[in-house]
């Protein structure tokens, strides 16, 4: 299993680029570039990147059909893909906030992205894109441009029907937040999507998105993995249930508002949640702590890797310099032991 990183949105072209030779002189496979509805445009954040380096895999995260159309994502990674030479990678989802910013329904949800990749992956390859489906239409479309290695195209999916959609179109997944109790199921998913469409496993790539507070400081790290818990699935209960008894989960579910709340003002307290109930979701949905946490926190790492994720992306936040080189110098050789 390779390691990934992916950056906060508020993080500048010309960061991202420090940042991005960084990574790359550590070995890390990829470089995300998280996108936000208020946040700076992932694409062209990673730009300055492609410039500075020269194996480090390049890519945004996660782009959804609701806001902007599939054919313009084409357009966008593969415009990355080929100043990277053959580096560019999306994951396309449905899901984010853009719906809700833009005031649009999911409507037919797993179709329209489905379709996106589908038209997508036609396009980046430079092939004729005639579509008439349920949700996006085109009449001709074909990038005379595109050449050389397509760039990789990854289904934003963790649920069955969208793991269905993802094996059937995509060039992978990229798993939300991946817990170890989920993950049996999540890959008999896909190994069974595989099997029903007809395509090999080993050619398919499974991602995590993974949250990352690994701090010297200790209580920096579990203040910021604190404030960050409502986005950990949405804090579905799918998500928490595992770590909780039936009182516990009840309180998360009533308190859905004090979590989103803390992630809203960046506080890294929930109030009306006990610290011990709060403590649990920490520790079952992310990796946090200080570096005498890290072994405890490769072995899940190691169980992610022998269930079939063939890489990890770890979702840096506050001072993602210092996180870099922790991942480097420290979390990096544990997992190659």
């Amino acid at each position: 299993m390779e390691i990934d990183v992916i950056l906060e949105a508020d993080v500048t072209p010309a960061q991202v680029a420090e940042l991005a030779k960084i990574a790359e002189g550590y070995g890390i496979r990829g470089l995300w570039a998280q996108n936000y509805a208020n946040g700076r445009d992932p694409f062209m954040c990673l730009m300055p990147a492609a410039m500075v380096t020269k194996k480090i895999m390049l890519g945004a995260v996660v782009i959804s059909p609701y806001e902007m159309h599939p054919l313009k994502i084409a357009n966008a990674v593969a415009t990355l893909n080929e100043f990277s030479n053959g580096r560019g990678m999306v994951v396309i989802g449905g899901g984010g906030e853009w719906p809700g910013v833009l005031n649009k329904p999911y409507g037919k949800r797993v179709k329209g992205v489905g379709e996106a990749i589908a038209m997508a992956k036609r396009a980046v390859r430079g092939e004729v894109v005639v579509w008439d489906g349920e949700v996006y239409k085109s009449r001709y479309f074909r990038s005379t441009w595109v050449k050389g290695t397509p760039p990789i195209i990854y289904a934003g999916a963790t649920g069955p029907k969208m793991l269905d959609m993802a094996t059937r179109f995509a060039d992978g997944t990229m798993f939300s937040d991946m817990i170890v109790p989920m993950l049996p199921k999540c890959m008999a998913d896909v190994r069974d999507g595989l099997a029903r469409h007809g395509r090999s496993a080993a050619d398919f790539r499974v991602n995590n998105f993974c949250a990352f507070h690994i701090k010297e400081d200790r209580e920096a790290s579990f203040r910021e993995a604190r404030r960050e818990l409502m986005i950990r699935g949405w804090l579905e209960e799918a998500w928490y249930k595992p770590f909780l008894t039936p009182d516990e989960a009840r309180i998360v579910h009533e308190k859905k508002d004090a979590f989103l709340t803390a992630f809203r003002t960046k506080v890294g307290e929930i109030k009306g949640v006990p610290p011990e109930i709060v403590a649990k979701l920490v520790e079952g949905l992310s990796l946090a702590g200080d570096p005498g946490d890290l072994d405890r926190h490769v072995e899940r790492l190691k169980t992610f890797a022998a269930g079939g994720l063939t890489e990890n992306a770890l979702r840096l936040h506050d001072e993602p310099e210092k996180s870099l080189h922790l991942i480097g110098k420290q979390l990096l050789p544990r997992l190659r032991r």
